[in-house]
């Protein structure tokens, strides 16, 4: 089986890489022109799916049974203040890779984000009805919809508030969080966002029983602990045995951020695990995995 993982320079799109080239023939793509590979036979290609003619070219070319799509414009603020380049990513790139997979074969695996909801009452379960409060939301669940009108074989994962070990850290609140308190300065975190951080490599090992089993649908797949961003800073500096003193609660409003967000989000993951008996992990085991592999 080949495995087409676009935007697998990024944090999921790594763990995937690293998960899924041990078991299938892998083909990593991502717009970046370099790639940490975890080995030198893995294929990489540069692929920016907004560009239609390239992601034509290389699915005729690849054949891929799967595409793994894990590119995405996932700056929520950025997306208020640049519609149109987060829409050309998140649905125009999206409907390229549609429109080769009609044409060429294979199915997708898209991944999707709790963003889609309106945070008044999660977590939320796959049949709860989206309305999203962001351009970032609406973009995302556009892109679902793209799917669910294509007739593919299609499987849609949303996710809330991926962290993990790869080396895409600059973009991640745990790294964040470690760096600040390493040099002893105060952070200030929002406590009134909920949701339940998601590992990354559980992520990638849910995407890979997906595949085995061949389903196809909606699915959920979230972290065990349901909590909001303070708190998710306090077990951080818990497990890394830093300061927890440094960190200072503050409000969403006091951020003054240019995009809306959910305030109780979140997922519920019953549906994912009674199919698929995927393993679903707590932030504490996922950091004390993580801090022994650092």
């Amino acid at each position: 089986m080949t495995i087409l993982i676009t935007g697998a320079n990024g944090m999921l799109g790594e763990e995937c890489t690293k998960l899924l080239s041990g078991k299938y023939s892998v083909v990593a793509t991502d717009i970046h022109d370099s790639l940490s590979m975890p080995d030198d036979s893995i294929i990489y290609e540069h692929l920016d799916i907004t560009n239609e003619n390239r992601v034509h070219e290389i699915v005729k070319r690849i054949q891929p049974d799967v595409v793994l799509n894990c590119a995405a414009y996932t700056d929520v603020d950025g997306a208020e203040r640049e519609n149109e380049s987060a829409w050309t990513v998140n649905v125009g790139g999206v409907q390229h890779i549609v429109n080769a997979l009609k044409k060429f074969g294979g199915a997708i695996i898209h991944i999707s984000t709790d963003y889609v909801f309106d945070g008044t009452a999660g977590p939320y379960g796959e049949d709860n009805k989206p309305n999203p409060v962001n351009y970032y939301g609406k973009t995302k669940l556009e892109s679902e919809k793209v799917l669910t009108d294509s007739q593919l074989h299609w499987t849609i994962i949303r996710t809330n508030i991926l962290f993990g070990n790869t080396s895409r850290q600059q973009a991640s609140f745990v790294r964040w969080v470690i760096e600040k308190l390493s040099r002893f300065e105060n952070i200030s975190i929002v406590n009134d966002q909920f949701g339940n951080p998601t590992w990354s490599y559980g992520l990638a090992q849910a995407i890979y029983k997906i595949i085995e089993s061949g389903k196809h649908g909606l699915y959920h797949y979230a972290g065990k602990d349901y909590i909001n961003r303070f708190e998710f800073g306090l077990k951080i500096a818990g497990i890394y045995g830093l300061d927890p003193t440094l960190i200072r609660k503050t409000t969403t409003r006091a951020l003054n951020q240019p995009a809306n967000r959910p305030f109780k989000s979140g997922l519920t993951c019953e549906r994912i695990e009674h199919e698929l008996a995927v393993t679903i992990y707590s932030v504490n085991e996922a950091l004390t995995a993580m801090r022994g592999n650092t």
